[in-house]
C-alpha cells in the first residue's frame, strides 16, 4: 500500500486558537499551549510531541464541528433579510458558525441559537455594527433583530421564499427521492452523519433514519414513516 505523505492543513496559530475553544480546554491548558505555540510551533503543526498532538487533536475536533454544523444547519428565512438556525455544538463554536454562515450568505443577518447563547453575524457593508441583543428567549430575540433590520435595511426576501413550515419541503424531498429498492443506509449516513443530525437540529432526518433506515424488519415506505410520526403535510 502506498504511504500517504503528511499534509499540514492549518498554521500553528490556527490550531492553537481552535484548541482554545474545545470544551475540555482549561486556563492552564491555554497557558501551556500558548507557550508551545510561541517557542516551538512546529510541534503543533506536525503533532510530533504528546502535547503538540493533543493541541492538534482538540483543534481538529473544533474545526470539524464548525465545518459540519455550518454545512448542515437548517436556516429559516424571515422577511427582513434574516436567516435563523438552531444547533447544539459541543464546543464554544457558536460565534464562528455564525461568521461562517455570514460569509456564505453575504446579504443576510445570521442568527444562530444554541442552548447556552445566541450569536449574530453579517457581512453586509451597510451595517456597521449589530447591536448586542442580550435576550435569551428565542421569539423575543428574533423579534428584536427583525425590528432592527426593518429600520436599517430596505431589502426584503421575496415572498415565494417564505414558508410557514420549511420542513414541508424536506418531507416532499424524501418522499420523491426515497426508493425502497435503492435503500443504502451507509450512503445516507455518509452524506448526513448521525453526529450532525443531532447537533444541527435535523429532526426530520433523524426520525427518518431511526424509523425507516435502521429497522430492516419493518416495511420501509415513506407513507408509513410519516403516518407513524404524525407529520401533517
Amino acid at each position: 500500500m502506498k504511504k500517504t505523505s503528511f499534509i499540514c492543513d492549518h498554521s500553528a496559530k490556527e490550531y492553537f486558537q481552535a484548541a482554545c475553544l474545545h470544551t475540555k480546554t482549561t486556563e492552564d491548558f491555554i497557558i501551556k499551549a500558548n507557550e508551545l505555540y510561541r517557542s516551538n510551533p512546529h510541534e503543533i503543526t506536525t503533532g510530533c510531541t504528546i502535547f503538540g498532538k493533543l493541541i492538534k487533536r482538540r483543534a481538529n475536533s473544533v474545526l470539524r464541528e464548525i465545518h459540519h454544523l455550518s454545512a448542515y444547519i437548517r436556516l429559516k428565512p424571515f422577511p427582513e433579510m434574516l436567516l435563523v438556525g438552531k444547533c447544539r455544538p459541543d464546543h464554544k463554536t457558536g460565534h464562528l458558525i455564525a461568521k461562517s454562515l455570514a460569509r456564505r450568505f453575504g446579504n443576510f443577518i445570521i442568527v444562530v441559537i444554541t442552548p447556552s447563547n445566541n450569536y449574530l453575524a453579517t457581512e453586509r457593508l451597510d451595517i456597521a455594527n449589530i447591536p448586542e441583543f442580550k435576550e435569551h428567549n428565542k421569539k423575543n430575540l428574533i423579534d428584536q433583530v427583525r425590528e432592527f433590520a426593518d429600520k436599517t435595511l430596505t431589502e426584503r426576501i421575496p415572498e415565494e421564499f417564505l414558508l410557514d413550515d420549511g420542513d414541508f419541503l424536506w418531507e416532499q424531498y424524501y418522499e420523491t427521492q426515497f426508493l425502497e429498492q435503492r435503500l443504502n443506509t451507509r450512503l445516507f449516513h455518509r452524506f448526513i452523519p448521525k453526529y450532525v443530525m443531532k447537533k444541527a437540529n435535523m429532526d426530520i432526518e433523524k426520525k427518518f433514519s431511526e424509523e425507516v433506515l435502521e429497522k430492516p424488519e419493518e416495511t420501509k415506505t415513506l407513507d408509513s414513516f410519516f403516518k407513524k410520526n404524525a407529520i401533517v403535510k
